[in-house]
């Protein structure tokens, strides 16, 4: 009774820890990647709505403690030109050759919301919507997944990215997000940045877990 009461009243005066549990994640996904990353990836690729939360939050942050599996600038590069020709006006045969290009893509990685955006305009371009709207209802739940990581309000509760574009995701969800924002970092002992933006009185906070090859060269 006396835990159920506490838990009101942390509840009632919005503390509350995030919902995310990093450690237990990157445990299970270290011990048995196939069933806790993989397995869930898949369902994802084929049909994302049969996820539940866990399993999003499996497949967002899980994906921290598997190998990339390719070379990330030069999968950056490739995806620029992709996003370059996605918000042009081109024609349906020029948005077919980057179409194809951006599948290849989308194998390597097909976390990276960037590009599930990308695919989303080009499929549109080439007249097939019921191809954008499964690209574009990824992208939905990889957004959910950040948005229901914490609350954004207070340290103990920060919203959960996995790397700086998502920041950006997160903060447009803030009424910090306008002109005079500042923020500071802080490196905790895991090594992940708690990231407190400012503006005026509102405070607004963002943790970031780097993928465990972070570090590293590409080469």
């Amino acid at each position: 009774m006396k835990k159920l009461l506490l838990l009101f009243f942390l509840f009632s005066i919005g503390i509350y820890y995030p919902q995310v549990n990093i450690e237990q994640i990157k445990k299970d996904v270290t011990d048995n990647p196939q069933k806790f990353y993989y397995d869930n990836l898949e369902i994802f690729k084929t049909n994302p709505k049969l996820l539940n939360q866990e399993q999003l939050n499996y497949i967002y942050y899980g994906n921290n403690y598997v190998d990339y599996g390719f070379k990330r600038a030069e999968f950056n590069d490739n995806l620029n030109k992709i996003t370059d020709f996605s918000n042009r006006n081109i024609s349906f045969k020029k948005a077919s050759e980057v179409l194809e290009k951006a599948k290849i893509l989308y194998q390597k990685n097909p976390l990276s919301k960037e590009l599930l955006l990308d695919l989303q305009k080009l499929y549109l371009k080439v007249k097939n919507e019921e191809k954008a709207d499964f690209h574009f209802s990824q992208y939905w739940l990889l957004y959910q997944t950040i948005i229901n990581s914490g609350t954004g309000k207070l340290d103990v509760s920060p919203l959960a990215v996995t790397n700086f574009s998502d920041q950006i995701i997160a903060l447009e969800s803030s009424k910090v997000f306008v002109r005079g924002l500042t923020f500071t970092t802080k490196v905790l002992p895991d090594g992940s940045w708690l990231n407190i933006y400012k503006n005026g009185q509102d405070l607004f906070f963002i943790i970031m877990f780097h993928h465990k090859d972070f570090y590293k060269d590409d080469k």
